[in-house]
This record gives C-alpha cells, structure tokens and sequence, in this order.
C-alpha cells in the first residue's frame, strides 16, 4: 500500500474542431494538473470552452457547466468573465484546471459566432477520467491502495450464510492475500435464488439472520465490511443490478408500468404470442400430446427435433398467423373506396403506377390484426383515376377498387413473407437452444419437463395464462392484464449496437424478441426506465436509494451487465452513488468487442476498471498477450514529457484468474495450469482478481443459481496448505509490491509453447522481476519430466529466488489424473489429493528448478533449468552490475538536471549553448544530407537500417522521429532497434558536432554524456537517448528564442516555431558562398564565408541551385529582418548587388562566377528588401554627419560593392573595381 505523496504530475491534451469525445479515453491521477490547449485546426477562431468539473467548493451536476478561462504560457490571462471568448492565435494558450475530484469530466467548446445549445451543440469536446483513490485502514491511520495493487477476489454473498459466519469465511480472502474482496448482491433474492435475481432491492437477504426469522438489517452488513476495511486493511465492492428485477417482486404490483410488458410496450405483442405458441407447445409435449406425431416427452434424438419443427411450422404457427398483426384489411380499405370513389368529381389525372409505391401500410401502434392503416386521403387521390379501357363511370370504379386491392394485397403479401422470414428464423433459433440442452453430446443433455427445465426459453411472464387457449391470452394481452406480460431481460450473442437498448422499439418491424436471439433469464422480467425520471418516477427513485445504500456501505460497485444497461440510466445512478461515496471504485462486466466502444461507457459512467478474463485464452501465447495488453508499458518505455501532448489511455482492467460466470479451469483445461494461470495474471501491471473456489482447487463451477452450500472457514477445512492458498498468497502479496514500488514497465516472452516468462521492470531503481510459468492447457503426462528449454537469460545479477512453486499428485506419479471428485453436501470443498510444493526467499544453491550455478557473460546472467515440469511456476529478483549501476545513477541525474532545468550538469550544457548564435545553431539543429555533404568533412544524414535516412543531420532529424515514437512507447521502431543494436547513432551526434567550429564544446559534452549510456542494459538506451537529446533539444531551443527580438522571445509560440524554422533555410554553404565583397566596405565586415537562404530544401540546398534571387528578397523580410539578422541580411542584399547587370539581379546567384538573369521581378524585391532594410534596421541609413535622416536620402546612402560582371562581359573584374548602390548604410 501507498503512503507516500507525490509530486503534481501535469497533463496536456489538445483539443480540435470536430473532436470525437466519447471514443477516446484519458486516464489522469488525481490531484494532477490539466492543461487543455488548441491545436492547429483552431487558429484563427474565437472559442470559449466549457466543463461540467465544478468550480472549487460546489458539487459537480453533470448537467452544469461553467466556462473556463484562458491564458498565455507565462500564466497571464487573456479572458475575462464578460469576455470568455480566446482568439487563437497560437497554440500555446491553455486552459487549467486542478483535478481534486474523482470521476468522470466533459469539456467542450463552441466557436463565439455560432449560438450557445449547450454541449449538444459542440464544436469540439473531450473526456477525462480522474480516478478514485481507495482508502483501507482505521481512521487517522489510513492507507492507499493503488489500482494496479487491487486484488480481489468474489464471494456469492448467498453462500456465506448468517452474518454472524461471515467473517471466518472472509478471512480466507485476507489470508491469501487478497485486499479487495467482490460481494455479489446482499439484498432479498428472488425464487430462483439466483444472486442477481433481487425480489426487493431495499431490502437485506433474509438468510443472513443468526436465525431463521430474525431480523438483519444493512447496517448489520455495514458492521462487517467496515472491519474488513479498517480492521483488515480489505477493500470491498458489490454489484448494482440495474437491469431487471426478479418475477416475484412485489412492488411490480403497484408498479407494472416499470417494465416492458404488452401494455407500456405495444410492439412487443407478436413477440409474447409468440412465446405463448412456444409455451403451449412445450406443455404439450410434456403431456405426450405430441408423441404420436414423433415427439416424445423425452427430446433425445436429431429426429425427434425434425418432427417438432414440422409441427410448430404447421400445426402451432397456423394458429396465431403472427403475420396479421402487421397488416391491413384489404375489404375494408376496398369497400371504403367504393363508397367514396361514387361521391366525388370525375378524376382528371390518368391511372399512373409509379405512384403507387407512395402507398404503404401504416403500423397499427397496438398491433391488432389486419388493423394497419394506410393514407386513405392520398389513395383516393392516385386509385381513383382515368382508365381508358373503361367507358363507364361504374366499371372504372371496379378497375379502380381492383387495382387498390391488388396494390394492398401485396403491400400485404410482402408483410407476410418478411415476418414469416422471422418466424423461420426463430424457429431455428429454438430448435438450436433444444439440441443443445438435451441433444447435443456437448450439452447438458436434460431429460425432464419442467418449470426450471422447459422445452423452449420463455421471453415473457405468461400471469393468468394457465388453462387459457391462444386465443384468450392474445385478447388478454389488449387488456389490463397485458400488464403483467412482462419480457425478460437477458443476453443477445453478438448484438451489433450495445449502445442501444435492445428491448426499445427498433427500426422495421424486427426485434430481439420476435427472432428469439436472446437468451432469457426466465427469473426476472426487463426494467424499462425511459429517457427521464419522469416517465417512470418510482422506478428512478426506488433504483436510486438502491445504489446509494450499496455505494454507503462498500468502497465501490460493480455493474452487471453493463452493456445492456441504457447509458443514461447507469450516469444518472453513478451520479447519485457518488453523491454518497465520492471515492466510489465502480468495475464493470462490458462485454462490446470494441475498445472504441468500451471507451464511451467508459467515459460517460467513469468505469474504474474493466473485468477482463484469463480463461479466454486458448493458449499460453494468447495468455501471455493478454499480460501484456491489460497493463504497464513496455520495458524501457520512454520517460514522460511534459513538452509533449498525453497519450490516449486504455481502459484500466481488473483482469481475473477466473470470474464467478465461468466454469473451473479444471473443466476447461487441468488442475495443474491453475497455480502457472494465477502467477501469470499477478504479474499483470493492473488489478486483478480471482473467485472463491479457484484456490480450493474446486473443479467445478460454484453456479450463481444453483449453488446451495456455503463456502468453507478458515481453519475448518481451509488453511494456508489447502489447495494453492500458499502459493497465490505469496503472488498476490508480490502483485501488490510490484505496484507500490513502481515496477510498471512489462516484457512477455514466450520461451516454449507452454513456457511463459514474464518481466516487471522498475524505471526507477532499474530492478527487475522476472517469473517464468509452465502452463498446462491440457493434462501432462503422468509421469511428466523437465521441459527442455533454453536457459533464462537476463542482463544483471541475481538477487533472490522469490519462490518456486508446483503443484503435484501425492502419488507414485505426479500428474496423474485426479480421482472422480466428490461433493461435500453441506460446504463446497475442492481437490484434496494434491500437494502444493513452495519454497519463497531462497538463494540459488536452494533451488529445485534451476541449476545451482549461475552462469556470467560480461553484464549477462545466465540461469538453467534442472527441473521446470509443467505446472511449475519460478519468481526471480535481479538487479544491475554495479558498473551499469554507476553509469545509470549518472544518467539519471542527468535526465534530471534536463527535465527540470537545474543542476550542474544542465549548468555545464547552458554554459556551452550560450555562447551559440545562430548560425551554429542552424548546424547542431538541422543541416539537410546535401549540405552535411557539401562540408568536405565525409558527413552525411544518418541512415537508420529498415527506415532511411533521416530528413536532418541534427537534432531535430531525431526529434522529429522521438515526438511520434515517445507517446505511444514504440519501442519496436527502427531508431529504437538500431540504437539497441550499437552506438553508432550517439557517436555519429557528437562526431558530427566536431564538423563545426564553434559547435567542438557540445560535441565535447555528448560525448562525455553518452560515455554512461553505452554501459547500461541495450533495451534501456532508447529511453535515456530520449531524455538527453531531447532536453538538449530543448536547450538549444531556448537559445534560439533568447537571440532573436523580443516581440519573438517574449511572445507565443507560434512566431517562435516560425522564427526556429528560419534556421533550416539559412546557414553557411561552402559551394553556394557570396560573391567577394569590396574592401571598401564599411563596418561590420563580412565573415570568409557568408550565410544564405537556400531556395527549398533538400533540392536547392547546395552549389549553384541553393541561392535564388527572386526567392530569397521574397523571403528575405520574414526570415532575417523580423528575427532581427540585418548584419547578415545586409550582405546578402550587397552580394546580390554586385552582380547588377542591365538593371537586372540574377535569379541563380551561383557565387557570381555564372549568375543566370532569367527572371524579370528578381530586381523590384532586391530594390524593396534594400528599402525594408533602410525602413526597420538599426541605423539602416546613417546620416554622414551623425543626424537622423527624416527622409531616404540616395546620396547618403551609397555602398561600395565590387562588380563581378562588367557591362559587356560576364568575366569577374578581377581587380575588384569598386561600383556603388543606394540603399544601404556604409
């Protein structure tokens, strides 16, 4: 458990036009800074952002939002309240918010012009999730538990028994080391006595008495599991069911308008006649009605199945024509047209067919028979019509009529065949449920007829049906009594929209009813909540106190059936849940098959974390995978960076062993993979959990609905030596430690196809835990020796064996086959035969699975296997060498000094920066392949194996690459492979450095910088290559912004970016110099080789093609006179000058040895460049006698230049013969 505090952790996260908020999730701390900031898409616009995160000191209301203000990055604001509104101009404002509150938090914003429709209307939105912190222990001395140290495991309240046997049994929970423990339902169950069957949700399960017919109230609970918390440091949650409630609650009586029944639900009619058809059908096979026809009471055969779906196509179907209650009556619409057609005016329009389509049948909304309507009015208008081949108005009005009947008669007709298409397909569907319950080898193969084991599911409560022909209850579904025809909920395998509720009237006249695709929960019957408190208000307040009193007594919830719960019906309970505990942990069983539609319920509920299952796997890799999928970054995962936007999240999982909805491993694979399944789920850097049982070595399934007998004591019959008790108290108790001591970088490696070995590495003590788990999917052989696989090798120094576990047969052979197993009839009792063999905090020379020898290689450590037989499970601790130690304490120190801005050794690197201008800047930034080649000194872009070269030679060629890499750990990237490989990328950038005069010292010091980084682990290089260059990156940055102007340096960071980007186009170019300048120049003079723009990069980057006159005067004001260059802007507009021939500047400058005048404006912005210059530089035009100018003098302002091109010759003067210019200062 956590104690220690933390210092604030910043987040930054854009937000742009468009935005889609609800499938992308953000997972923050809290007690974290927020900071919401444009990105590009937004600038120019006037935005003001909006959040329903309270102001401090109010309550949050999911409905109210307030708006927030803007401000620049130095803190300065620029909105106010009466003018909300940010223009954006750059990227770097910012909108702060403290997150101090648990839950779940929207943020959209509007543009200022459009109306304000709330966020409905918005033009941009997101979600974050800030996350509940657990608290256990007493009060005063309270203690956190950390999400990824959950461990829970679940207990069927039912079987606990009296409350007074409660704690005994939940000890067993804290022993194994458990410090969550998941509680199914404690109210009154229904008669099915299934746990999630609740007969009255305000209500504590009677069975929980001391004694039969005493009383037990929520309090008497709230006693229990407040000792579990502070007592035993436990943690507890409990299921909200939200969906349905049991058959037998009374409150139904008064209240039927909850549910969706015949009478709230209307097109729920064909479906409940239906089911109705079914159930008659059922009770007659149970009777033997149907055996002289092939189907006997006892359903056993393929045969028997054909003979049922004979009989319910022709002689049940035929008996409710389901199909009727979608169509009209044909004679009455026809007679009605008859009697009309004889009252009105002569038509004049000619029968025309193509507008009959606009006729079609209108649903009756209480689906009565041949009670569909159509639009008579506009029938009458197309029907009664011009025929030619009538010559009386009365055979007319027959055509007519009979062209009406033929146009209904197939509106009908199409009506029969698509339901008749779903009775065919619900037919099906029934039968398959039939094979699989008593056919099927597979299956249960159930014999008898009965309530609890009828022939079809039933889908609704067939109340006062008994003894009524099909006829009577499909006039009592019209009636009163249609009330209490009630659907039950259930679940629909592969249902293609979770986000709708599939009980709600869906488009076309199709549901899940009528296709029969659910599968029923027969004991309860669906809520139906509607789209507001309003439209059901007992059901909202009754559900209401439910949560809360559930949400006053444990740390948090679990929702049932999460993705069949209506998402405005789970935000407004959480709500009110919240209200009570604010802290609330609320897990959630979503089954979607999207992670993008996990994330909105995800975000629009605050879910914690996720169940996610290890028995899904069907295989060690595919477990392994979800090791690695459920938590933690990858080992050698790059540093946060507060410079770079959050990364999207993953929805936390809470990621079980086993859940109390699944069989027992035992069933599905052997008793001998639950000890390798369990280790393997503990090293997963998330919560994780288990079900009572699992443990106990129970091989079969504890069933919610069946199970009677109650969970066994600690020390009756459970003990640390029972099952794998021992063995998964020691993993449990390592889980935790792994998450409080920040071991939440993950590596997964599949050593054998049944060898899984784990890593769980520390970012900050650079420690290691390493567990290696033999799975057995299926049973070994009995005798089963040592797996034969390659040695486990890892980079450090063996610590300790943190244990060594197996589980065996005490026989003569090992992996025997356990006995037929034998229930308890009063507890529920596991496997006894088993020995569970534990060795925990031993050294080498002890180990039973290794070979006592450790092998070295340098910094590698090599261990062998002597005896990893399946089922074994192997945890190690490991550590560095002490030289990688040395060489890792200093790079961190280093990162440090970077990250912060301080300290000595960023003290070192600003002493070396600060003496940089800009033109070495533009080298250690940038410099294009071409113009590293155009040095002389053999460089060249550096060229990363399996990628290319990359775009530039400095830093910012690897920053560019790192700013996509960073965020999302892309530790398998090409850059990140070749640095694990060698050094050469580290030595390339200070060899490089050594290429520039000025740039030696920072070569100097990456060098020295390096020097560490080469001597630790190869997989952890890419993570502190990252932290060094990008913190001298950002260094260098600063630097730049420090010499440019102020209106640059102290302003936003939009014309930073664009000022920085200046230095990619002008540097020095041995092949692409200025012409020589006149010695007659004035002061300052120029350096031997000159800065130029080039014309784009890479292609005009060097020689005769990089300096362009028509381009360069284009670009001249924006890159050197507003970064405040005119020194050397100066001499660009004067080398440009001295090539002056026929009133022309040359568009291709080539160093004046070959200038090419091929364009004719080349002249006007040299000559408006020459004027800009006078205009804004310092001193541009100087008064000869030291007076200001109030004017631009051409006298004063004269030039001396030497020509290169003499009038009638393109050979350079080689005696520099001085010529002159107006425009700049001498």
């Amino acid at each position: 458990m956590s104690t220690m505090g933390k210092e604030t952790e910043s987040h930054s996260i854009p937000i742009s036009e468009g935005q889609d908020a609800e499938h992308i999730l953000y997972r923050l701390k809290r007690g974290s800074k927020l900071s919401v900031h444009p990105d590009a898409s937004l600038l120019g616009r006037k935005i003001v952002l909006y959040t329903n995160y309270p102001a401090e000191g109010q309550k949050f209301v999911r409905t109210e939002y307030r708006v927030l203000g803007w401000q620049l990055s130095n803190g300065k604001q620029i909105t106010s309240v009466m003018h909300p509104e940010a223009h954006v101009v750059d990227t770097d404002i910012r909108s702060q918010v403290e997150l101090n509150m648990s839950g779940t938090y929207h943020f959209y914003f509007r543009y200022l012009e459009r109306p304000d429709t709330g966020c409905s209307g918005a033009d941009g939105a997101l979600y974050v999730q800030v996350e509940p912190t657990l608290h256990v222990g007493p009060p005063g001395a309270q203690k956190t538990i950390p999400l990824d140290s959950v461990r829970c495991q679940t207990v069927l309240a039912k079987l606990l028994g009296p409350l007074d046997t409660w704690e005994p049994k939940l000890r067993v929970a804290k022993e194994a080391g458990y410090n969550v423990i998941h509680f199914t339902p404690i109210q009154e169950l229904g008669g099915s006595r299934s746990c999630y069957s609740l007969r009255d949700q305000l209500k504590v399960n009677s069975h929980f008495a001391p004694q039969k017919g005493g009383k037990i109230s929520f309090e008497d609970v709230e006693k229990v599991i407040k000792k579990c918390r502070q007592e035993w440091g436990v943690a507890s949650i409990c299921d909200i069911v939200l969906n349905h409630t049991a058959n037998e609650s009374d409150w139904l009586l008064q209240h039927p308008d909850a549910t969706y029944s015949c009478a709230t639900c209307p097109y729920l009619r064909p479906a409940f006649l239906l089911d109705a058809t079914f159930a008659q059908c059922g009770a007659d096979i149970a009777e033997g009605s149907l055996e002289h026809v092939g189907v006997p009471a006892v359903i056993e055969q393929e045969c028997h199945l054909e003979a049922l779906k004979y009989q319910l196509h022709t002689s049940y179907m035929s008996k409710v024509n389901i199909h009727e209650l979608y169509q009209c009556d044909v004679m009455k619409y026809v007679n009605e047209f008859m009697s009309q057609v004889r009252t009105r005016e002569p038509p004049k329009n000619v029968a025309n067919e193509c507008r009959f389509q606009e006729i079609q049948l209108i649903q009756d909304p209480q689906y009565r028979r041949l009670a569909s309507t159509i639009n008579f009015e506009l029938a009458l208008e197309i029907f009664d019509a011009f025929h030619g081949d009538c010559f009386d108005e009365e055979s007319r009005f027959r055509k007519c009529a009979e062209t009406l009947r033929r146009h209904l008669d197939a509106l009908n007709d199409r009506v029969r065949c698509e339901v008749q298409g779903y009775i065919n397909y619900a037919i099906d569907n029934v039968l398959a449920g039939v094979r699989y319950e008593r056919v099927q080898g597979d299956g249960p193969r159930v014999k008898e007829i009965s309530e609890k084991h009828s022939v079809f599911m039933v889908y609704f409560t067939h109340t006062g049906t008994q003894g009524k022909s099909l006829t009577e209850i499909e006039a009592d579904m019209y009636t009163k009594a249609g009330e209490f025809f009630m659907a039950h909920n259930g679940w629909v395998m592969g249902y293609s929209d979770p986000l709708r509720d599939f009980a709600e009237e869906q488009p076309g006249r199709a549901n899940v009813y009528l296709k029969r695709e659910l599968i029923s929960w027969g004991d309860s019957v669906k809520l139906r909540f509607g789209r507001r408190p309003e439209d059901s208000p007992y059901l909202w307040q009754h559900m209401t106190e439910y949560v809360q009193t559930t949400a006053r007594i444990f740390d948090g919830v679990r929702l049932d059936n999460c993705h069949s719960t209506p998402l405005h019906v789970a935000e407004y309970l959480l709500d009110a849940a919240r209200k009570i505990n604010p802290e609330l942990y609320v897990v959630a069983e979503l089954f979607t098959n999207s992670d993008y539609t996990d994330n909105v319920f995800v975000n629009r509920l605050g879910i914690t974390s996720l169940i996610r299952e290890a028995l899904s796997a069907w295989d060690s890799h595919e477990q392994g995978r979800l090791v690695y999928r459920y938590g933690g970054v990858p080992v050698g995962g790059f540093q946060a960076n507060s410079s770079r936007h959050e990364a999207t999240s993953v929805a936390h999982a809470l990621f079980l062993d086993l859940t109390h909805d699944n069989p027992s491993p035992v069933e599905k694979r052997s008793v001998y993979d639950l000890l390798p399944s369990a280790a393997l789920v503990s090293m997963a850097c998330c919560a994780t959990g288990s079900n009572r049982g699992y443990d106990e070595l129970v091989p079969h399934h504890i069933h919610v609905v069946d199970e009677e007998r109650t969970y066994q004591e600690w020390g009756k019959g459970v003990d640390s030596k029972s099952g794998i008790m021992g063995a998964k108290r020691a993993l449990n108790l390592l889980h935790g430690q792994l998450a409080e001591e920040g071991f939440s970088q993950v590596y997964v490696d599949q050593m054998d196809p049944n060898v899984v070995a784990v890593t769980r590495h520390s970012p900050i003590t650079h420690q290691s835990v390493i567990l290696v788990a033999h799975t057995a999917f299926g049973y070994p052989s009995p005798n089963a020796g040592p797996t034969g696989i390659r040695p486990l090798r890892f980079e450090g120094v063996l610590d300790e064996i943190i244990l060594e576990a197996s589980l065996t047969m005490q026989s003569d052979k090992p992996f025997d086959r356990p006995a037929p197993f034998k229930k308890d009839p009063n507890v529920i009792n596991g496997f006894t035969q088993f020995q569970l063999n534990l060795q925990e905090h031993i050294p080498l020379a002890k180990s039973t699975v290794f070979q006592t020898q450790a092998y070295s290689d340098g910094n590698n450590t090599e261990l062998n296997f002597a005896n990893l037989r399946p089922g074994t499970v192997v945890a190690i601790r490991v550590s560095m060498h002490p030289g990688p130690r040395t060489s890792f304490d200093k790079l961190q120190k280093i990162s440090a000094a970077l990250r912060i801005g301080s300290g000595e050794e960023y003290s070192q690197l600003q002493a070396i920066v600060s003496k940089l201008d800009l033109v070495a800047l533009s080298g250690a930034l940038f410099s294009c392949d071409d113009e590293e080649r155009d040095l002389g000194k053999g460089g060249t872009a550096y060229d990363i194996p399996n990628f290319g070269k990359i775009v530039y030679c400095g830093l910012q060629g690897f920053i560019s690459l790192l700013t996509e890499i960073s965020p999302k750990n892309d530790l398998g990237h090409p850059l990140c492979n070749n640095l694990r490989d060698g050094n050469w990328m580290m030595d390339y950038i200070s060899d490089r450095l050594t290429s520039y005069e000025d740039l030696k010292p920072l070569s100097a010091w990456f060098k020295a910088t390096f020097e560490p980084l080469k001597n630790i682990p190869r997989y952890l290089i890419p993570c502190y290559f990252d932290a060094i260059v990008s913190g001298v990156y950002n260094v260098l940055i600063n630097q730049v912004n420090e010499l440019m102007p102020d209106f640059i340096k102290n302003g936003h960071s939009f014309p930073q970016s664009l000022a920085l980007s200046t230095l990619q186009f002008l540097s020095v170019c041995k092949s692409a110099n200025l012409p020589g300048f006149s010695p007659a120049l004035s002061p300052p003079k120029p350096p031997k080789q000159c800065v130029t723009l080039s014309a784009g990069l890479p292609h005009f980057s060097t020689g005769y093609m990089r300096c362009w006159g028509r381009d360069t005067f284009i670009a001249l004001r924006g890159s050197m006179f507003l970064t405040g260059r005119y020194n050397e802007a100066r001499f660009i507009i004067i080398g440009f000058g001295q090539t002056l021939r026929h009133g022309l500047i040359p568009n291709l400058l080539d160093s004046g040895s070959k200038p090419r005048f091929n364009c004719r404006d080349a002249i006007w912005w040299w000559m408006y460049c020459i004027k800009q210059y006078v205009e804004d530089a310092p001193q541009g035009c100087r008064d000869p006698e030291g007076q200001g100018v109030p004017h631009i003098s051409v006298r004063r302002c004269r030039c001396p230049c030497s020509r290169c091109l003499r009038p009638t010759s393109l050979r350079r003067d080689a005696g520099g013969t001085a010529g002159a210019f107006s425009g700049l200062a001498v």
